[in-house]
This record gives structure tokens, sequence and C-alpha cells, in this order.
């Protein structure tokens, strides 16, 4: 009997052959499956299984949590205390004093005094911006309102804008934005060439700065200092119109001062934060310059110093104790063999085990600092609540209280990560499937064959680098549940699963031979971009998934070993793709900086997806589907295919067409069987309904642009595929506009166009879903597709031209 079939079809241009394997690779369903149930069941009850080496927090973690939150709260509380302004003033100045000397020094000062050092830097770098004291209120404001005057990025700008235009930029008494004209008798500070601007600009305003920043050369270390980033900024906000009625105008002075610009000043000249007597009398000020602000910097770094000993303590105890399980798990004996741990199973970072301690750590901590802070601030208020509020406020880390809220957050993302892994498919979800069977391209069974056996050789020489036992023992079981899969799938068909995955040497020989036989065809490039788009571990959708999350895949494969072990697509080709990848997701993609991260996600989940899974069907389903699409050709014979293969309707308990599409699409045409049982193991692999046909899309335009177009100048096939996606488009406007006419709760996403298909077939024709869901669902996708045809006709164009 003739085991080949010669395919009519020609979609996009090419014809392929389907053969049937021969030979026999795996055992028979049955065995298959006992040995993969056996296997997977020894595994899980042996010691190595993962509940020992706790990925997630036990009793022990969270009670050593919890130990080390109260011991750093006690450190805090003892050790730390409250924070103070005074403190960190005092602390700042002494530092500032010891860096204006210093500067003084770097420009040429011989002396060791602060008064000397001060005046000698005024004296050296005149500034023609002091020429407008008067108009910024004198020499104790004309800091804060001259810009120019603050030790930040838009002093800096300020300056250069005095050097470049003449002008000064600042406020009024009033806080709003004025504008003045350097005077004559300053102008001579002001450069004469573009570089001396910059020069003067740059270097004189750092230099100038130090000579304020410590006070004057008349009361150095004592007078008005500059503002700080902090205070600047806030400054530089005051003069926004936003806040030109932040103060009820009944409050308001007759100059037109307003709340917050008043706050500001007070802050500045040391009234704000001053301490007063019973009688509400200023005994003493404290200036919020940048001496302060730079004493706020030690305050944090001493609040931070418990609150790094509680995450020190934590990852100690985890890295410690999951170490001491590894030597003991694998038996190691010597320092040689501790090569054979795996990094990630001991490094305390990134993972729900840690992210968990580090919440109960944080929060029992940030608990502990708040009862001692409210204790003692009862104590030292005696009653008072403005007086309690006070010593509370001084009193708290927030240190701790940030680090706290960062945990909660990485603790959350953790937990939805493992949430959305095991949840099911929505019904937006499955309407974005429906729409991304673009039916461009093809792939017959023998290529898709050799992409399938070419992912299992990606998987196993994966797992012959993989020097930890146990990670090599949960990738094999990944990868037998794969197989599995694949061969129950093809048993319940009535297909013949005997050695249809091939071994690396038999993959590369036969890739080989059936590329030379017609080199016109280019079907290797469609097999090398699903491949490197190919991610292994993902879930299966069985009891096992869990296990495999954490297995990542190094992704040297195609580079170091396939790229080299056939003779059509070299290492320039598989890096050419790449980039012209990323260039077609940018392309379809208007506002791709700000989805990149998520993309790439994307992309990876739906990586083992063929580039259009929908024209597949012809070719396969009717080789599973038998009888059931007897008769049918065309969309009609698609639809019933994929329905078919979906194993009926959601509600009977099936996948319905977007479940066909993943099945014959997943990995590559049959991964995870071609139905039935190995279905619901597949559709979680598939990409998420945000992305599914902009990564399809995506594809679509790479391959055409680099490879139809780039390697094999196939212009007519491109124009089919154009075709075919203008049919698309116009499909999916049609739908849209009868869903905005449409007053109806519910809409149908999908129908089967053949009226012979068997019931199960007729059950899952339609699919509920909210119509605003639908509608969003289908503009997003529309402007996906209508990117790609754009770029794919200027593609077109710029060939036809060449």
């Amino acid at each position: 009997m003739d085991n080949s079939l010669a395919i009519g079809p020609d979609v996009a241009g090419f014809t392929f052959s389907i053969e049937f394997p021969k030979a026999k690779l795996l055992s028979a369903a049955g065995e298959s499956s006992n040995a993969s149930t056996s296997s997977k069941e020894d595994f899980l009850e042996s010691e190595t299984r993962w509940e020992a080496r706790l990925d997630h927090a036990d009793k022990l973690d969270c009670t050593i949590a919890v130990s080390s939150g109260i011991i750093a709260g006690l450190i805090d509380s003892f050790f730390v205390g409250k924070s103070s302004l005074e403190r960190a003033n005092e602390w700042g100045a002494d530092k500032v004093n010891d860096f204006v000397i210093s500067m003084a020094k770097l420009a040429g000062y011989e002396g060791d005094d602060l008064p000397g050092a001060i005046h000698y830097l005024e004296d050296k770098f005149k500034f023609a911006a002091d020429g407008n004291t008067p108009d910024f209120g004198g020499g104790r404001q004309h800091h804060l309102r001259d810009f120019s005057h603050h030790f930040s990025l838009c002093g800096l700008v300020c300056s250069i804008f005095t050097q470049f235009t003449g002008k000064v930029i600042g406020t009024d008494t009033a806080g709003r934005l004025l504008v003045v004209d350097v005077p004559e008798t300053h102008r001579q500070f002001l450069g004469k060439s573009f570089g001396e601007k910059v020069m003067l600009g740059t270097v004189s305003w750092v230099m100038h700065i130090a000579s304020d920043v410590a006070g004057s050369s008349s009361n150095p270390g004592e007078g008005t200092g500059i503002p700080g980033p902090i205070l600047s900024l806030i400054k530089q906000l005051s003069a926004l119109p936003i806040f030109q009625d932040a103060r009820p105008a009944m409050k308001q002075t007759e100059d037109g001062g307003l709340f917050f610009r008043e706050i500001v000043s007070k802050m500045f000249n040391g009234t704000f934060f001053a301490t007063r007597d019973e009688d509400g009398k200023i005994v003493e000020t404290l200036r919020f310059d940048f001496r302060t602000e730079l004493g706020v910097i030690h305050e944090v770094a001493r609040q931070s110093m418990p609150v790094i000993l509680n995450q020190c303590l934590i990852r100690s105890f985890y890295f410690v104790r999951r170490l001491a399980y590894e030597i003991k798990s694998l038996r190691i004996t010597g320092l040689k063999d501790l090569q054979r741990i795996d990094p990630e199973d001991v490094l305390p970072f990134r993972n729900k085990a840690i992210a968990r301690m580090s919440t109960v750590s944080c929060g029992v901590f940030s608990a502990v600092d708040l009862s001692d802070a409210a204790v003692r601030a009862a104590i030292a208020s005696r009653g008072p609540r403005g007086k309690f509020f006070r010593e509370f406020v001084v009193r708290v880390n927030f240190v701790g209280l940030g680090t706290f809220a960062i945990a909660c957050v990485l603790d959350v993302r953790e937990v939805l990560k493992e949430r959305d892994a095991d949840r099911g498919l929505s019904a937006e979800e499955n309407y974005e499937r429906s729409l991304a069977e673009f039916g461009s391209l093809e792939l017959g069974p023998s290529q898709i064959r050799l992409l399938q056996s070419l992912q299992r050789a990606i998987v196993l020489d994966d797992i012959d680098a993989t020097k930890s036992s146990r990670k090599r023992s949960e990738k094999q079981l990944w990868l037998e549940e794969w197989e599995t899969t694949i061969e129950l799938g093809l048993k319940e068909r009535g297909l013949i699963p005997s050695e249809y995955l091939l071994a690396p040497d038999e993959l590369y020989r036969e890739f080989n031979e059936l590329a030379k036989d017609d080199l016109s065809k280019p079907w290797p490039f469609l097999v090398a971009l699903e491949a490197s788009l190919f991610v292994p571990y993902e879930p299966l959708g069985g009891e096992s998934d869990k296990e495999f999350r954490k297995l990542k895949c190094k992704d040297s494969y195609m580079l170091d070993v396939f790229a080299v072990s056939q003779d059509i697509v070299a290492k320039d080709d598989l890096e050419r793709m790449d980039k012209a990848l990323r260039q077609a997701r940018a392309d379809i993609d208007a506002k791709m900086a700000k989805r990149v991260v998520g993309f790439v996600g994307t992309a990876i989940v739906a990586g083992a997806a063929t580039v259009a899974a929908f024209v597949f069907a012809p070719y396969i389903a009717p080789l599973i589907a038998g009888k059931a699409v007897a008769g049918l050709s065309g969309a009609a014979l698609t639809s019933a295919s994929l329905a078919f293969v979906g194993g009926g309707a959601l509600a009977a308990g099936g996948l319905g067409m977007a479940g066909g599409t993943a099945i014959i699409a997943g990995g590559g045409a049959l991964l995870g069987t071609i139905g039935g049982t190995g279905a619901s193991k597949v559709i979680a692999t598939m990409t998420n309904a945000d992305g599914f046909v902009f990564v399809e899309a995506s594809k679509l335009l790479c391959y055409c642009r680099y490879v139809l177009l780039g390697k094999y100048a196939a212009i007519d096939s491109v124009k089919r595929i154009q075709a075919s996606l203008n049919e698309k488009i116009l499909e999916m406007e049609i739908t849209q506009e009868a869903l905005r006419n449409a007053g109806d709760s519910v809409a149908l996403i999908e129908e089967c166009a053949a009226d012979s298909v068997d019931e199960a077939a007729e059950d899952s024709a339609a699919t509920e879903i909210d119509p605003k869901k639908q509608m969003k669902v289908l503009s997003r996708s529309l402007k996906y597709l209508k990117r790609c045809n754009q770029a794919l006709a200027k593609a077109l164009s710029d060939a036809e031209r060449g």
C-alpha cells in the first residue's frame, strides 16, 4: 500500500507531501501511558518531591520569618529610635562644610577654614544671577526664589538658560513665575562664545553653588544655604497655575501669597520646623535646606539597617535550609559535587517561598515598629493629639513600611501568576483564537512531524545539559507527558503512532533529504521560525504542571546545533529572522515600548503555535475526523474539522472550534494529540487574549518579508496571502458593524459553516461572550491585522520595484 499522499490545494503557492511513518519509536499507547503514570507517581512520591524543597513557604519558614521580624523590630526600637531633623541637619552640615573646603582646595584655595573657603569661592566664581538678588526677595529669599540657585537638574538648566538668553527664571514674592533680565552690572559674567557660555553655565554654577551651600562668608555654616533637590522640586511646582488657588481666597494675604508657597518658604527659612515654647514663640529655627536634605538621607540609612538585617536573616535561612536539603538529596560528598546543584534551587530570589517569607517578616517588623511608636508617643505626649501625632510620626520606620508594601505587591504577583496558570480559558480568549485563523500559510504533516521532532530534540539537549539530577528528572517527566499526549491522540483517531518522533540524527537526515528534493520550497524556514519560538516546560494541563513551572530551557540549541546540523537554514538566517520578527512586532504595535514586557511573555507562551494554524486543518483534520467531514471543502471543511478536533461544544465538555485550532496549532500541528484526551493539555499552552492575533500577525509578516520575499522572491504567493488577509479583515469589519447595530445581550462568536457536521460539532458552534468584550477584542485584533496588512503591502511594493 502506498503510504504517501500528494496534497492538491495550493493555498500559498507551495504544496507538500504527507508521508505516514512506518517504523516504531514510542511504545504502544497503553504501555506508554502506564509507564508515564508509573514514572510520575514514583517521582512525586519519592524524596525528591518539591514539597520537601519548599516551593511554598511552610510552617518552619513562616516561623523563622515571624521571629526575624520581631528581632528586627526590637533592634529598630532600641538602637535606631526616632528620626530627628535636628540630627539630620547637624550631620548634613558637617558633611557640607567638609565638602565646601574640599571644593575650594580643588579650585586653588590653600587655607583650611570654612569662612576662607567660602570667601575664596565667592570671589573666584561670580554668578550672573546674583545681580538679580533684589528681584527675588533679597539675601534671605533669592536662593529659594531664583531657580538657577537650586541644587538640582532644573537649577543647572536654568543656569545655562541664563548664559544664552541673559534672563533669570524664578518666582516673585507671591509665588508667581518671574523672568527678569540680568542687570548690566553682572552681564560681564555671561559667556561670550558658545563654549564659554556652556562652561560658565555648568562648571561655574557648580562652584558657585558650593560657595552658597554652607552659608555666606559672614555667617559660615549657619547662614542661608540653598534648597536641595526635594525643596527645589516643591518650589518649582508651586509656581505652576494648578497651585495658585491652593489656599481659600478668604485666607490669602494681600500680596497674593498662597498656602503652598507659604509652606515652602517657611520650610526654607526655618519657621515651619521651628521649636516653640509654651506660648508659641519660636525658640530655635530649623532650615530645611540642602544640609538637612542630605541629613535626611542619613536618617533613612539608619532606618534601613534593621530592614536590611531582617532581609538578611530570612534569606540566609532560606539559602542554608535549601542548600542542606540539596546536599542531602543529591548525596553530595565533596566540593566538586556542588556544581550539580542548580542555583535556582537554593538562591533566595524570585520565587513564591521567599516572597511569602518576606511579606510575613516585613509585616511583623512593621507591626512591632508601629506598636512601639504608638506606645512611646503616648508616653511622651501625655494626651494632646497634636503632640502625639508628631511623636508618633518621627518614630515610625517608613523604610520598613515601604519594604512591606513592596513585599505585598511581589507576593500578590506570585499568587496571581499561579492563579492565571491554573485558570481555564475565558470566552474572550477563545474568541481571540478564532480571530487568529488567518488561512495564509501551510505545513504538511511531514514537515509538522519534523517540527515536533526538532522540538523534542531541543528538550533532550536541554536535559543533557542540566546538572541537577532532580531538574533532569522533572524535565524528563515533562517530556514523557508531552510524548504520551501525542501518542494517545494518534491512537484515539486510529493512526499509527509508532516512530512518529524522530531521533536527532534521523531528524536531520530526513530534514536535509526533504529540503533537497525541492529547494524552491520555503518550509524549512517556517519550521526553523516555529522551533526558535518554542519554549518547553509550559503547562500541559495535567496534575504535574506545578512541578514544571520553575523549569527553564537554555535558548542556544537552534544557533549551536540546528544551524550546523542541516544545510538549508544557516545561523545568519536564524539571527536575521529574529531581527525581522522584532521589527514586525514594532510595525504592528504602534505602542511597542509600552507593551514590550507583556508581549515578551505572550510571544514565549505562543511560541508553540504555528504561523497560521487555520490552514493546517484541511490537511490534518480529514485524517482525524474521517466521515464527520466527508464531502466538505474550503471554509466548511476547516470549520467542521476544527469543531470535530476540539471534541465538541464547550457545554458538552469539549473545546469547540477554538479548541480544535489550539490542538492543531499547539507546538506545531500535532502537539498534545490531534484531539480527544490531549486537547485540554494543549489549550493551556496558548497565548492570552491580549496578544494572540498580535503574535500570529507578527510571525506572518516576518515570514512573508524575510522568507517569501527576501529569500524566494515569491511575490505571487505573498499577494495571495494579502488577499486572504484582506478577506479576514473584511469579515471582521462586517462582524464589528453587526455588533454595533445589535442589541442582543449575548453574541455568537463562532459558527460552523457546514450543515452536515455531527451534533457535537454543531454544539460547539457558539460560545457566549459579552458584546462589549467581543467588540473590544475585535477592535484590537482589527488594529493589528490592518497594520500587518499595510506593512505587507509596503513590502510587496518594494519587492515589485526591486
